[in-house]
């Protein structure tokens, strides 16, 4: 009896022991990674993180990152907005260069930032020692950023362990500078920062857009507006952007036909030949001017000559003013901006 006890009580022990044991190895098991629960290898880091992006020579480097960036300098607003506009305001050591107005809904962020004291030049770049003082472990700039008169090659920031991110379309990086080129720099940094749940939703948000937007386009009973983007350059004369730069692609992503492809220097003899139907012309924001009296004034390069009033865009009011920061170089008010000159184009 006594012996049938002790096989007993070690039987029990050693069942208990195996509970513990499968209880120990299911806490290491994620259905993420084998939706049968049996793998117990633990789940890979998200880091590290290698990029594409480039140099200053507009050479392709790539970059690693084993870490989230914890000290970042952003050497452009449209790079900044940028961060601020994925929630990334923590991570901002330092920003520069203003073109305009922040944007409005990032603004509160903005100055905040600024009243921490974050804020390092308004207009133009920061020095380098100043950067440098930083201590940044990420750069993210714009292409000219990194010439030598300003910070210097991206070469020279890796060696101090200080990683560097070039957008696309900054400075003619890219030879294919379109709407693809921005959401390409959105998913870096959904990379770099593990924010890829927010920035994959908007680059999904944006295809569906302009799926949208061809779909309405092919559903027309016309064929699509003859359009240009243009920017007042003096009297009677504008530069007209051509459609392999990201300005006029984003008139084509709009549903727009690009009525002047190659872009180019024109006369008022010019825009009567092109005859196009719709105009858009980008201005820079003028200190003492409200965003209407800019907008006015551009409108009026086209519609105040005489001479154009028999054009489409003018005859039949379509002629349209964008901001200029809302159509170069990137970041995340291009899309927007597609939105509007769609609506513009189709919607009156």
């Amino acid at each position: 009896m006594k012996t049938r006890k002790i096989i007993a009580l070690v039987l029990a022990l050693v069942m208990a022991l195996g509970m513990l044991t499968a209880c120990g190895t299911s806490g290491n098991t994620t259905p993420a990674n084998n939706a049968n629960n049996s793998n117990t290898e633990p789940v890979a880091s998200h880091y590290p993180v290698t990029i594409d992006t480039f140099n200053y020579a507009k050479e392709q480097i790539k970059v690693t990152f084993d870490k989230m960036p914890e000290k970042v300098v952003c050497t452009n607003q449209t790079q900044t907005e940028l961060m601020l506009y994925f929630g990334l305001d923590k991570y901002i050591a330092g920003m520069a260069y203003l073109d305009g107005a922040v944007r409005s809904d990032l603004q509160a962020q903005y100055d905040a930032l600024k009243a921490a004291g974050k804020e390092l030049t308004v207009k133009g770049y920061p020095s380098k020692e100043v950067v440098l003082a930083l201590e940044p472990d990420f750069i993210f700039g714009w292409r000219s950023a990194f010439a030598d008169k300003s910070l210097g090659d991206v070469s020279e920031w890796h060696k101090l362990g200080t990683n560097t991110m070039i957008l696309r379309c900054s400075n003619n990086t890219v030879n294919k500078r379109d709407l693809d080129a921005v959401l390409a720099d959105i998913a870096d940094i959904g990379a770099i920062f593990d924010i890829e749940d927010k920035t994959d939703k908007y680059i999904a948000d944006t295809k569906a857009l302009i799926q949208k937007i061809d779909e309405k386009v092919a559903s027309l009973d016309r064929s699509p507006y003859r359009a240009v983007i243009i920017e007042p350059m003096g009297e009677g004369s504008w530069y007209c952007w051509g459609s392999n730069t990201l300005t006029g692609n984003l008139v084509v992503k709009a549903g727009g036909e690009y009525a002047l492809p190659a872009g180019g220097d024109l006369s008022i003899e010019d825009i009567v030949k092109i005859n196009p139907e719709v105009i858009i012309i980008d201005y820079m924001e003028e200190e003492g001017k409200t965003t209407a009296e800019c907008e006015a004034a551009a409108i009026a390069t086209v519609t105040g000559v005489e001479a154009l009033a028999e054009v489409p865009a003018v005859k039949n009011g379509k002629v349209m003013a964008v901001n200029l920061t809302d159509v170069y170089g990137g970041g995340i008010r291009m899309v927007p901006s597609v939105e509007a000159m769609f609506n513009f184009m189709y919607s009156k």
